[in-house]
């Protein structure tokens, strides 16, 4: 009986031990899996900041370049308002030197008449 009880005490102790070592093995097996995960994960998020830091630079650019047409826009705008008075100055000068002309035609006129 003593032997029995001997052999049963050394199979739940290697059982046990081999219980031990499956334990062992899964927890390492475990850290190494997550060790991996957080390794992806920390190079995904260096990528995701590398990707918005991109974009913010589009975007200033973006507004940069938006305000340089506008600038652009502006300018011609105040060149086209410059054209369009000079042109109208040449017009009324036009008119007086016509209304002027006319003027001393009826008064040639009247008096070649008389």
């Amino acid at each position: 009986m003593a032997d029995v009880v001997t052999d049963l005490n050394t199979n739940s102790e290697q059982n046990a031990n081999e219980m031990t070592e499956e334990i062992q093995e899964t927890n390492t097996n475990s850290t190494t899996l997550v060790q991996n995960k957080n390794t992806i994960l920390i190079e995904k998020d260096g990528i995701y900041h590398n990707q918005l830091k991109e974009i913010e630079n589009k975007e200033k650019l973006l507004l940069t370049r938006s305000r340089m047409l506008q600038i652009a826009q502006d300018r011609n705008s105040y060149k086209t308002k410059v054209l369009y008075t000079l042109m109208a100055i040449l017009v009324v000068i036009l008119i007086i030197n016509l209304i002027i002309w006319a003027m001393r035609g009826k008064r040639g006129g009247n008096s070649s008449n008389k």
